[in-house]
């Protein structure tokens, strides 16, 4: 069974990113460059 899809924002610039599971370690923001520790979870 795949992981449920979470959605996370960078508290930055605002960008979202839906991925499974948690983030990747090294993500990076695509828009502002902010690492990872820099998103915060969307709860729906």
């Amino acid at each position: 069974m795949p992981e449920e899809k979470k959605v996370y924002r960078c508290e930055i610039c605002g960008y979202e990113v839906e991925v499974e599971g948690e983030l990747p370690e090294d993500f990076v923001c695509p828009l502002c460059g902010a690492d990872r520790e820099s998103f915060k979870e969307v709860k729906k």
